[in-house]
């Protein structure tokens, strides 16, 4: 026979898991959450509370043990559980530095206290099971919560800090309202992004007032496709320490934001990066947009939208931001770029013979199909080459010293980017855009 002290810690985990998880309905009766895993968690606590005796029509403890075997998984239910009371503790608005305080203050004291009351029952699940029910119970299953629960309220706040998401990573997707850990490859140090130093600066700039609390002015970001607007937004954000990225899903800018939004609002201990990346102002449904960003509604202070296109903004937009636009890349950012590398090698800025013959290689290049486009991405990739063919190097020092130095085809990059923004634009676009440059000569 259970013992009565078990009963009333079951009962005690009952009541933790209601406060923590469930919530009324309409009639004020308690409901457990959608998620399956707590919801068979909460039957199981409740059944075991009221007694294990089979009764017709109803799950046992063994049903729910088995369920939670096949839904949740043995190795990671324990810590599902943890990061999820940790998630309980922020929408109680505690957050990890008082939780994690020497004196932790009343509400984070009163949950801690029941969050062990939560992980002490569940740690008593199997070991309470009688005979019958442990023999109809799978033997994984009897192992899914092993974990040892904290003895200290201190051990146990660092327990669950250790459950914050936006600490044990940097970058996340947005996907079906669920915040999801990301790997990004388009990040790469600061340094090794060359030319545009306008832009940079601006970048640099930005994501710095951010960082530091100082703004969140949204930051729109234009200019043809391959100039860099994706890795310079990653790079900058992964190298503010503070900063984490949010990559949501791309339907997300034209729905309801409260979702996307309130739960980093809750976190006012990070700071948040939404990055829209290669969105479509043409075909954009801006509502939502207005809404939250000078409208009705403000942004949190720990919130930034970034939004990268390449197109232009509506005026209506671009009032609301701060407006970044790449140059068009052609045969004198082409040498600034060169020479911005060179630089790290601790070449001379003179070296302008050096800077030529490299520039008219990487244009030699694309003209043998070696790259598909002229933009900083691919002279990136041939920067790299070059850094790393020492044969190649000696080779191109050599010619800057010959009598024939070569030059990048202007003419190359103003065809190539015609071309480009016609397919983008429309040939109207290119009329208007010859029209200005007739007229600038007159």
């Amino acid at each position: 026979m259970r013992d009565s002290g078990t009963a009333d810690r079951l009962r005690a985990g009952v009541d933790a898991f209601d406060l923590f998880f469930s919530r009324p309905d309409a009639a004020g009766k308690m409901v457990p959450p959608e998620e399956i895993v707590l919801r068979r968690l909460r039957g199981l606590l409740g059944r075991l509370a009221a007694g294990q005796e089979r009764i017709p029509g109803e799950a046992a403890p063994s049903d729910y043990f088995n369920a939670l075997l096949r839904e949740g998984g043995a190795p990671s239910l324990d810590a599902r559980l943890r990061a999820l009371l940790f998630e309980a503790f922020i929408e109680h608005r505690v957050l990890p530095g008082e939780l994690t305080a020497e004196t932790p203050g009343p509400t984070a004291s009163f949950l801690l206290e029941k969050a062990a009351d939560l992980l002490r029952a569940v740690a008593l699940a199997a070991p309470s099971l009688d005979a019958a029910e442990r023999a109809r119970t799978l033997p994984a299953a009897l192992e899914l919560f092993t974990a040892p629960v904290p003895d200290s309220p201190g051990e146990l706040a660092a327990l669950l800090a250790e459950c914050d998401r936006f600490r044990r990573h940097r970058v996340f997707r947005f996907i079906g309202g669920k915040f999801l850990p990301a790997e990004v490859d388009s990040a790469k140090p600061l340094d090794r992004f060359f030319g545009y130093p306008g832009v940079r600066s601006a970048f640099r700039d930005h994501f710095r007032k951010f960082a530091a609390g100082k703004t969140n002015l949204p930051l729109l970001v234009n200019s043809l496709p391959g100039h860099g607007k994706t890795s310079l937004t990653v790079s900058h954000v992964l190298a503010e320490p503070g900063l984490v990225l949010i990559l949501p899903e791309p339907e997300a800018l034209e729905r309801g934001w409260c979702d996307l939004v309130e739960p980093l609002a809750a976190r006012p201990d990070h700071r948040f990066v939404l990055f829209f990346d290669d969105i479509d102002p043409r075909h954009t449904d801006w509502y939502q947009f207005r809404t939250n960003v000078g409208g009705a509604f403000s942004l949190p202070e720990n919130v930034m939208p970034v939004l990268s296109a390449n197109y232009e903004f509506p005026a209506n937009i671009l009032s609301r931001g701060r407006k970044v636009s790449f140059p068009v890349f052609d045969e004198v950012r082409c040498m600034e770029m060169v020479e911005d590398f060179l630089s790290g090698f601790g070449v001379k800025r003179t070296a302008k013979n050096l800077i030529s013959i490299i520039s008219a290689d990487y244009t030699e290049e694309f003209s043998q199909k070696k790259f598909t486009e002229l933009s900083p991405r691919s002279l990136i990739r041939y920067l790299s080459g070059y850094e790393h063919d020492q044969i190649k190097r000696k080779t191109m020092v050599e010619l800057s010293f010959g009598p024939m130095i070569t030059r990048p085809d202007a003419e190359l990059f103003y065809e190539f980017n015609i071309e480009l923004m016609r397919s983008l634009y429309g040939e109207e676009y290119i009329q208007k855009l010859l029209k200005e440059r007739l007229k600038a000569l007159e």
